[in-house]
């Protein structure tokens, strides 16, 4: 196994004979592994070790390279695909909007109809708690939310000055960027060198 690995070597994904040389290199190059002693005591040895790593690597490459020859043209016959859909709803979408922007319409008429009535049921129930009901004022019934609408709870930033810190979320890549220019004084960051192995011949 000391011999590195090409890529022009007949070995393929594309047919059947080529999957089974690059499988068959594979079972070669793991019967191989299987017998060297995971043990880095020595320079020799954490040579050797390396050596094999990138080997390993070099068929993981190939393997990767062969799927891209396929998936590459796959994904060019999705996107042509995936124009002919849109050329052909595209008119379908446009003849829906004028639908869809009146149901909107209607949509938003009712729910500020609604959020008028709980305003006003709000005001009643404030008005029974202090016994002062009006009896002339019939009980508010709400307007039922129209089909299709669903309520739910979202936000906006109305004054980033009163947001607490525990809603703000620290800027890791403004940090790892300052710290590549040379920062290595940033207030409550603790920055320091991190030892990372690469595994290259």
């Amino acid at each position: 196994m000391d011999t590195q690995i090409k890529p022009n070597t007949g070995l393929s994904l594309n047919d059947s004979s080529g999957r089974d040389l690059l499988k068959a290199s594979i079972t070669d190059y793991l019967t191989f592994l299987r017998r060297q002693p995971a043990v880095c005591g020595s320079a020799e040895q954490h040579e050797a070790l390396l050596k094999h790593i990138a080997q390993g690597h070099d068929l993981i490459k190939l393997v990767a390279a062969e799927r891209l020859k396929i998936t590459r043209q796959l994904d060019k016959q999705k996107h042509g695909w995936m124009e002919v859909e849109k050329e052909m709803t595209a008119p379908i979408e446009e003849a829906l909007k004028p639908l869809k922007d009146a149901i909107e319409h209607y949509n938003r008429e009712i729910l500020r109809v609604r959020a008028h009535q709980q305003a006003e049921a709000a005001n009643q129930a404030e008005l029974t708690s202090k016994d002062e009901t009006n009896w002339l004022t019939p009980d508010v019934s709400l307007v039922a939310i129209p089909k299709g609408v669903q309520m739910r709870w979202t936000f906006e930033i109305v004054d980033p000055n009163q947001v607490p810190n525990g809603y703000w979320i620290i800027d890791e890549a403004a940090i790892k960027a300052a710290i590549a220019t040379g920062e290595r004084n940033i207030p409550g960051v603790h920055i320091y060198e991190e030892a990372i192995t690469t595994f290259r011949k």
